[in-house]
């Protein structure tokens, strides 16, 4: 194919005059942007860019400031324990109290046995007494001095609440108890038990170190069921049951006690915190112990110390209230506490909530010892009622006014306790505040739910 195939454009061909070629560019150029308009364009698009980039920066510098800056100290005054600091130069009791515990033997076996030791063998019962004789000639020793300087500074040295003996020894004043009754030494076993209670009461006093108030419920509750189970059979006489109820009751455990203990906890969190940099006494820091805080950009140090503040204030409250609410409060907000991630102080919250998990439950276990408690006492008078009288009262009322002054209100739900003299028991309505007849158990007054004592009326007179 040649280009003689195509036909002939005549425009193309047309010559073109140079008027028309300069009509015809003019008229295109036009249609192109005029470079006057180009300055104005990029610098409206310069701005744009500048403003965006200073909100950028004025967003960062404001997400920066949320998560670097911390609030400053709030006010905590309301929080201190109204017990003062003990002035004396110098004891010796927590030294005492270490030697006492380093003389504890464990179970000769190794591993204690899971029932209460009234249900041991009588040959058990004897080698784990026997092989104690010391630690409980010094426990006697220690009970037997007026005052422990609770108050004083030189509890902080070390965490001696949190020594694993102290179950041993609780455990050893419950044998002591049971071996003295099956030898017939009934009074001495009463006395072991009253020595726990007593112990209970002194170390619920010592606020240096959480771990004190713990096993003072822990032992309370131990000294409770162990009199319980003498309560069922006991031959003694009125006068001298007498004698051991009110030894029992000026050892009770008080809502009082604990709003005043979780204002030195609060303290005691605040100096782990901070150390000496928290205003406190420095013969009161944590003794041996400083815990390792996050040291990131999560963790605000004084704004963790205020969520430490807020539920310190949360808990004392609910010492005082009902214990129909107890802990509803306090589980509700460690639940919305771990939801709060990726917020400026993450870490400061999950150290705070992980700290607080040990003090939730305390309200609701003064509650169970209370409620223990108003069942002692009111199984005391019961007792003492038959060995005076022969006979079961018709109704906790009439033991007023000679065997109690005051019929003990049930705590959980600030009505009189349950009594039931066809079955013999006498029961609180517990945590779920739902009476279902009393619920024995082995040992008594273990189910937080029903806690009940038998009165077992098998033996009621002294002959």
């Amino acid at each position: 194919m040649t280009e003689d195939d195509f036909p002939p454009d005549k425009a193309a061909r047309r010559p073109v005059s140079s008027r028309e070629t300069g009509s015809e560019w003019q008229h295109t150029s036009r249609n192109l942007p005029q470079r006057r308009d180009l300055p104005a364009f990029q610098g409206s698009w310069s701005w744009l860019v500048l403003t965006l980039l200073s909100l950028g920066v004025l967003m960062f510098v404001f997400v920066a400031w949320q998560y670097l800056h911390d609030e400053p100290r709030g006010a905590d005054d309301d929080l201190r324990p109204l017990q003062a600091l003990d002035q004396t130069p110098v004891i010796q009791m927590p030294k005492k109290v270490k030697q006492f515990l380093e003389t504890v033997a464990p179970f000769p076996s190794g591993t204690m046995p899971t029932t209460p030791p009234w249900l041991w063998e009588t040959p058990t019962l004897s080698r784990f007494f026997k092989g104690n004789g010391a630690a409980l000639d010094n426990l006697r020793d220690l009970l037997e001095d007026p005052d422990w300087h609770a108050a004083h500074a030189s509890w902080h040295a070390a965490d001696l609440g949190s020594d694993l003996r102290w179950s041993v020894v609780f455990v050893l004043k419950q044998a002591e108890s049971a071996y003295l009754s099956r030898l017939g030494q009934e009074e001495g076993a009463f006395m072991a038990a009253i020595d726990l209670v007593n112990l209970a009461k002194r170390l619920e006093k010592i606020w240096a170190w959480p771990s004190f108030y713990s096993r003072a419920l822990e032992a309370q509750e131990l000294a409770a069921q162990t009199l319980a189970e003498l309560l069922k059979q006991t031959r003694i006489p009125e006068a001298t049951l007498r004698q051991y109820q009110r030894q029992f009751s000026l050892c009770l455990p008080s809502d009082e006690w604990l709003v005043q203990a979780l204002g030195a906890f609060y303290l005691h969190e605040k100096k782990l915190l901070f150390g000496p940099a928290s205003g406190e006494p420095l013969d009161t820091m944590p003794g041996g112990v400083q815990l390792e805080r996050p040291r990131r950009l999560f963790f605000k140090p004084h704004s963790t110390l205020q969520l430490f503040v807020d539920q310190f204030r949360r808990l004392r409250m609910e010492a005082q209230a009902p214990l129909a609410n107890t802990g509803l409060i306090s589980v509700d907000n460690a639940i919305s506490m771990h939801s709060q991630r990726f917020q400026p102080n993450a870490e400061g919250v999950a150290y705070c909530t992980n700290r607080m998990s040990a003090y939730r439950s305390l309200p609701a276990r003064l509650g169970l010892a209370k409620a223990r408690g108003a069942l002692l006492v009111t199984l005391f008078a019961m007792r003492r009622c038959v060995a005076e009288q022969r006979t079961l009262p018709p109704s906790l009322e009439s033991l007023r006014p000679k065997y109690l002054l005051d019929v003990p209100l049930d705590p959980f739900s600030a009505a009189p306790l349950h009594y039931d003299i066809r079955l013999g028991r006498i029961w609180s309505v517990g945590a779920d505040l739902k009476s279902q007849g009393g619920a024995p158990t082995s040992p008594p007054m273990s189910d937080d739910k029903e806690p009940t004592v038998e009165i077992d009326i098998g033996i009621t007179s002294t002959d």
